[in-house]
C-alpha cells in the first residue's frame, strides 16, 4: 500500500470475498430473499475481539447495501457482547435512510454460546429461512463446517473469511471466496474506503516492518555475539 497525498488514495490488494457480498446482497433481494451473516462466537474481549471487530465492518457496510434493496441480512452471533453491537449497526443503517420504523432488532440474533450449538443453531437457520447467500465472517474453529454444509446442501453461494487455521481448514472445500488471516482484518478498508480503515492498514504496515527489522537486528546482534565469544 502506498499513500502519496491527501488526494491520494490507499491502493488494496483487490480481495474477491469482500467484492462479491455487495453483489450477492442484491441478487438476494432480487429473488425475494435475505443474505445470511455469521459472525462467529468471539466476543469483543479476549483474544478475538480484533478478529470480531473485523467482521462488524463488513456488517456496517453490508448492512446499508441491503437497507436500500429492503432485505435486511439475518445477523447470527454466538457472544452477548456481539448481540447489542450488531443490532446498533443495523439501527443506523435504517435511520440513515430515513426508514428507522422498519428496524428489526429480530433480524439480530443470537444462537448460543457454545461454539458448537451456535454452529448447529445457525445452520438450522441456514437451511430453513429465506436465505440465498450464505457469509461466514469472524471468529470460527472447525465447526463453522456444520453452517457451511447447510449452505452446500442448500446450493447457495458462499463466502467466508477466518482466522484460525482450522476454521480456513474446514472452509476451504466448500468455498473459492476465502480470505485468510490478514485479508480479513482488510475488510473494513476492502469495503467502505474509508480513511479511518485505510490509515489502520498502513499502521498495520508500518509495525510489520518496524518489527520484522527488529527481529533481524535482534538475530544479527546475537550472531556477532556469539562470533565474539
Amino acid at each position: 500500500m502506498k499513500l502519496l497525498g491527501k488526494s491520494s488514495r490507499v491502493k488494496i490488494r483487490p480481495l474477491t470475498s469482500f467484492q462479491d457480498l455487495r453483489d450477492e446482497t442484491g441478487r438476494a433481494a432480487e429473488s425475494g430473499g435475505t443474505i445470511h451473516i455469521a459472525i462467529g462466537n468471539g466476543g469483543l474481549i479476549g483474544e478475538d475481539a480484533v478478529t470480531s471487530l473485523a467482521a462488524l465492518e463488513v456488517v456496517e457496510e453490508l448492512t446499508d447495501t441491503a437497507v436500500l434493496y429492503n432485505a435486511p441480512p439475518i445477523i447470527t452471533v454466538g457472544d452477548p457482547t456481539l448481540l447489542p453491537m450488531a443490532q446498533d449497526i443495523l439501527r443506523r443503517a435504517y435511520e440513515r435512510h430515513g426508514l428507522a420504523k422498519r428496524y428489526d432488532p429480530d433480524q439480530v440474533r443470537f444462537i448460543a454460546p457454545s461454539p458448537v450449538a451456535y454452529a448447529a443453531g445457525t445452520a438450522s437457520i441456514v437451511t430453513t429461512e429465506p436465505v440465498m447467500s450464505n457469509a461466514m465472517i469472524g471468529a470460527f474453529g472447525s465447526e463453522v463446517s456444520l453452517i457451511a454444509d447447510a449452505g452446500t446442501r442448500r446450493d447457495l453461494p458462499q463466502l467466508a473469511a477466518a482466522a484460525a487455521l482450522d476454521a480456513i481448514g474446514a472452509l476451504y472445500p466448500v468455498t473459492d471466496r476465502l480470505a485468510v488471516g490478514e485479508e480479513l482484518y482488510a475488510a473494513g478498508a476492502q469495503m467502505t474506503e474509508k480513511r479511518r480503515y485505510t490509515i489502520s492498514l498502513q499502521a498495520q504496515d508500518i509495525l510489520r516492518l518496524l518489527l520484522a527489522g527488529f527481529i533481524a537486528m535482534t538475530a544479527a546482534l546475537s550472531l556477532l555475539a556469539s562470533l565474539l565469544q
